[in-house]
């Protein structure tokens, strides 16, 4: 079985992370750029608010380049014969993965904006955006990163927009036909 890697992509609050809990169901291994960005934003003392962290990775692609975040994440990763990368954000980011990893696949999740604040509220994280003004703030941000271009581009895009069980099915028949390319 050649080695499969998906790289997902898609706007916060879309649904990555249950299209994520679906794989690793399936047996991917799963790793999370926002971790790392998280994890050296703690080593520098960076508050972990949204846009104090969101800041910071900003200031990282500035400074290091726009393939920072896979540069860092790539480390972190074990091997698998499945694995899946949450976060890409650019088209740097993708081409650093392809350059180390070979044949990748981009899923893009999309959902519009007022479900994925509406989400964003449910879950509650302490990094999230607290109204719809941070949400337009960080969406800004993410596409200022280059995150539309990552979206439009994908191999796989999953509409999100209908009921958790619903994605959780699409999500599934989307990762048994990846698994199925040799």
């Amino acid at each position: 079985m050649a080695k499969k890697v998906l790289v997902v992509t898609g706007m916060p609050g879309a649904g990555k992370d249950e299209f994520i809990s679906v794989a690793r169901e399936m047996g991917f291994a799963d790793f999370h750029m926002g971790n790392t960005v998280r994890k050296y934003a703690a080593v520098e003392g960076i508050p972990s608010t949204d846009s104090d962290i969101g800041d910071f990775a900003s200031r990282e692609r500035l400074l290091k380049g726009k393939d920072i975040w896979a540069r860092r994440t790539i480390e972190t990763i074990s091997d698998s014969d499945s694995i899946i990368i949450d976060g890409l954000r650019n088209n740097e980011e993708l081409d650093y993965f392809k350059s180390v990893e070979g044949h990748v696949f981009v899923v893009a999740i999309f959902a519009n904006r007022a479900t994925r604040l509406s989400r964003i509220l449910k879950r509650n994280r302490p990094d999230d955006v607290k109204n719809l003004e941070e949400l337009i703030e960080r969406d800004n941000r993410e596409l200022s990163w280059g995150i539309a271009r990552a979206i439009v581009l994908s191999d796989y895009l999953v509409v999100n927009d209908t009921s958790l069980v619903h994605f959780r099915e699409e999500s599934r028949k989307l990762l048994h036909e990846v698994s199925e390319i040799s």
